[in-house]
């Protein structure tokens, strides 16, 4: 029966309780070492990837002959050294709207929780300070979605699902991507296509949707930060890395954001040294943080990995995989010829 390296450990793997398809063997490695996944790999045909395992480098590519795809479990693809897989011709595979619910609602909750200010509100009162703290907040205003004004950097199954929810709260949604949707869907979604830095400086809320690449590493700088408006917020479910997190937490020192939600850091887990841990108190009131858990709700989490073992499935009846993210859809293949196959684009990948 053809076997499955999986890189998520068993106890994880069948806590979701997912529908193994009956072509599929399920094996799991003690170790995540190089040679422990290039042993493990031996004689198999699929290897399962996931984000908090081995990064699958060159090293392991050159060595794993046998494997007719890189299976990840969710979007990010970016624990696979992706030139490599082109030149060995190995297909790479995500699994891309599988959370995408399960992340937007984590956009919408955070939102909801910074403009009514949920957990500095928790603090104060538990501190005993009710009365003051609230004579404070109807001083300065309560703010609500409606009217809010949204602005999603890249449009994928994330962005829409966040655009259709925000939508329908009565915010208003603008967004970037490389690439800019059609007027169709521009007018499905009721979304406004801006260029970066205007989408910075005209919204009220900035949400990031977009895979770490070269282009994408260290998007949102001290520059980007300071066009934001006064007052402005900050969601970033994306990658750690796309974030310059010591000038996000200048900006939230300084006052200039009425706060942050951050699911993923740099690095992962972050330090008792890092920028967004050492803030002052009064900075820390205005930051939500998460473990990079936004897209692994129980629903969402069976959901990828049943997604990801139905695509390995294909893969072993011979059929072409779902997904492809490298451009490469058999084993073995040259250089990818349709180009456009490759995900690197923000509108393709969240």
């Amino acid at each position: 029966m053809p076997k499955v390296v999986s890189l998520l450990s068993e106890d994880k793997f069948y806590s979701a309780k997912p529908v193994i398809p009956q072509e599929l063997n399920i094996f799991f490695p003690n170790q995540y070492s190089d040679l422990d996944i290039i042993n493990a790999c031996e004689g198999a045909d699929c290897l399962f990837s996931v984000g908090s395992a081995a990064m699958i480098n060159s090293f392991i590519l050159d060595r794993i002959p046998d494997i007719k795809i890189v299976q990840c479990m969710g979007v990010g693809f970016d624990r696979v050294d992706i030139p490599a897989s082109i030149r060995v011709g190995i297909p790479v595979a995500n699994v891309p709207g599988s959370n995408a619910t399960s992340v937007a609602e984590y956009v919408i909750g955070s939102l909801i929780a910074i403009q009514r200010r949920l957990v500095e509100a928790d603090a104060e009162i538990k501190a005993g300070n009710y009365l003051s703290f609230r004579n404070n907040i109807l001083r300065e205003g309560i703010k609500e979605v409606k009217g809010s004004k949204i602005g999603l950097v890249g449009f994928g199954n994330i962005g829409r699902k966040v655009a259709q929810i925000a939508s329908v709260m009565g915010a208003s949604v603008s967004y970037c991507a490389l690439h800019r949707q059609s007027s169709n869907v521009e007018r499905q979604y009721s979304i406004e296509y801006k260029t970066l830095d205007l989408l910075l400086e005209t919204s009220d809320v900035i949400s990031l949707h977009i895979p770490l690449n070269d282009k994408t590493r260290g998007l949102i700088g001290a520059r980007e930060l300071a066009l934001m408006p006064q007052g402005s917020i900050l969601i970033n479910t994306a990658r750690g890395e796309i974030v310059d997190q010591k000038a996000l937490a200048e900006v939230l020192e300084k006052g200039h954001l009425a706060g942050a939600s951050i699911d993923t850091f740099t690095p992962e887990p972050p330090g008792h040294d890092h920028p967004l841990l050492t803030l002052s108190a009064n900075a820390k009131k205005r930051l939500i943080l998460n473990p990079h858990t936004s897209g692994v709700t129980v629903g969402a989490y069976k959901r990828m990995i049943e997604n990801a073992l139905k695509n390995m499935a294909r893969v072993v009846r011979g059929e072409v995989p779902n997904n492809i993210v490298n451009g490469i859809f058999r084993r073995g293949n040259d250089l990818p010829k349709w180009r456009a196959g490759i995900q690197t684009c923000s509108d393709k990948n969240d």
